[in-house]
């Protein structure tokens, strides 16, 4: 969308921003006012060279940065000399090896990747176990990071292990670790620099208000080098501006500032606006997650909720997030059919989700695709649909999708709000997934809670990098007063016709779930025995 172009051309002092996601980059251009102006996206492949492993290439994020970029201002109609800063928003739990040069030596293994499962089992196991975390080493982790590295892999920390374990010609020559944005900004400025919300999701960052650093104990136990790893600094700090490589490249002024930026989930959280003590927020993407500001760290082991470092120096995020959402409509999509002119169409996908009855006549949808993490850490759970009869189609299929995914975020709700001593009512929404107006009322009536859908919400995460921009160029005073700004668009409130019908279904949810757990572990293991 843009803007008509006489009112562009006239516009000054710009702020570009970019959420660098799973399958694609979202640009969107702000002005002073923090109002969108045109915003465009330009998608990139997802590698699956073997099961657990997940990969991307740097290059194909770079690219797609430079296309959607030039995309972008011609679609504004503006020269680029109008935009004075720019600003990145970005998966997390991503790595990268790279050499003196920022060279990548490797594919980034993504957030999806598992393949270092083995090795995080070693370094956070042990004897006795709570949820197959070793007794003795949680004091050490929790105390220093709030958290501990989860046990499916899927987090940094195990993943520098296996480069070093199991690829020592590239860790001989890695100069730096870095995560999907901290190679961004080095592609665009030249330095290595880190934040703490990105910092923190390596369970190497002692996140203790007062610190906010790597921590020398967890290296040294690790046997890692500090070194190894970027420069820790605030969300709005300004690290520099573009290199004249990176200028020309993306078709930008060398002048032009960039700010560090924050993680796609800290960014979200900031432009959802929910930035009160808990007050609850959910994100609706490839992924899900629930998230409500602190003023203090929290965590509960058993679930696999706690807080991680948020955009604000002064208080944390509390975050339940779920594997499989979005990813889950685009799967069934697909695999039911719904194509129109050789692309998926999710359109086609809503309306026959739309004519189908709520409940989906005791129709079943299980979202764990690629296992779960809250408020369950388990690698092997598996999806797929349940009750499945000659009388269900491709409408009940569909709307079974979407209910499936709302009762997974049900699960997580309900230990989430055990966390937040006064959680916030109602919830924003926010995330690509909430444009389906149909989608939107499910989640309420299954929630059974008020869903306040934010302005363009798919944009959420270049707003919330957009308001920090305008705080480090001193358009505004503080993220909390830009953060006011945010407007709702939508409202969406339970229907109470459905909440016994939504009730009982989320029994048998949990039901299935207990009698099948012990069934995928066993299935699902590599080393798999006959089952007993």
């Amino acid at each position: 969308m843009s803007i008509g172009s006489s009112n562009l051309r006239e516009t000054q002092d710009l702020i570009l921003t970019f959420d660098v996601g799973t399958s694609s980059v979202k640009a969107t251009l702000f002005d002073r006012e923090v109002r969108i102006l045109a915003n465009a996206c330009e998608a990139y492949p997802l590698l699956l060279p073997h099961s657990g492993w997940a990969e991307q290439r740097p290059e194909d994020w770079w690219r797609a940065i430079c296309r959607v970029t030039g995309k972008i201002l011609a679609r504004a109609a503006v020269p680029a000399s109008c935009v004075v800063a720019i600003n990145f928003a970005a998966q997390t739990c991503g790595t990268i090896p790279v050499d003196e040069n920022g060279t990548p030596l490797h594919n980034c293994l993504i957030w999806l990747d598992t393949r270092s499962r083995p090795i995080a089992e070693r370094i956070v196991g042990g004897f006795p176990r709570i949820r197959g975390y070793g007794l003795p080493k949680l004091p050490r982790w929790l105390w220093l990071t709030n958290g501990i590295p989860n046990l499916s892999g899927k987090d940094p920390t195990s993943k520098i292990l296996w480069f070093r374990e199991t690829m020592p010609d590239i860790w001989r020559n890695t100069f730096k670790v870095l995560d999907v944005k901290d190679y961004l900004l080095h592609r665009c400025g030249g330095r290595y620099v880190t934040t703490p919300d990105c910092a923190h999701l390596t369970w190497l960052m002692d996140s203790r208000k007062d610190r906010k650093c790597w921590s020398p104990t967890l290296l040294a136990s690790l046997k890692l080098d500090e070194e190894r790893l970027p420069e820790i600094v605030p969300t709005t700090n300004i690290i520099g501006n573009l290199t004249p490589v990176a200028a020309r490249e993306l078709g930008l002024a060398m002048d032009t500032a960039i700010v560090a930026g924050a993680s796609d989930v800290a960014a979200s959280a900031l432009g959802a606006g929910a930035i009160l003590a808990n007050h609850l927020h959910l994100y609706i993407g490839s992924s899900a997650w629930l998230g409500a500001h602190r003023p203090t760290r929290k965590v509960d082991v058993t679930s696999g909720i706690g807080t991680i470092c948020s955009a604000f120096p002064d208080r944390y995020l509390l975050v339940a997030a779920q594997e499989s959402a979005g990813s889950c409509v685009e799967w069934a999509a697909r695999a039911l059919g719904f194509f129109r002119d050789n692309r998926i169409s999710l359109d086609d996908f809503n309306a026959a989700a739309g004519s189908a009855p709520a409940g989906t006549d005791e129709l079943f949808f299980f979202p764990w695709l690629y296992g779960e993490r809250a408020p369950m850490d388990d690698a092997s759970l598996r999806g797929g649909f349940c009750n499945l009869s000659l009388a269900h189609g491709r409408e009940e299929m569909s709307r079974a999708v979407l209910e499936g995914v709302a009762l997974n975020i049900r699960w997580a709700m309900e230990h989430m709000e055990r966390l937040c001593e006064e959680p916030g009512n109602p919830v924003r929404l926010v995330g690509g997934g909430a444009n389906s107006a149909l989608w939107c009322q499910i989640l309420a009536d299954v929630l059974q809670r008020p869903l306040h859908r934010i302005q363009s919400p798919h944009l959420a995460g270049c707003r919330g990098m957009a308001t920090s921009t305008a705080v480090a160029l001193g358009w505004r005073e503080s993220l909390e007063q830009a953060a006011t700004e945010v407007r709702v668009g939508n409202v969406y409130e339970p229907d109470t016709h459905h909440k016994a019908l939504y009730d009982e279904k989320f029994s048998y949810f949990l039901h299935y779930l207990k009698n099948n757990r012990r069934w995928f572990r066993q299935l699902n293991r590599k080393d798999r025995a006959t089952f007993t």
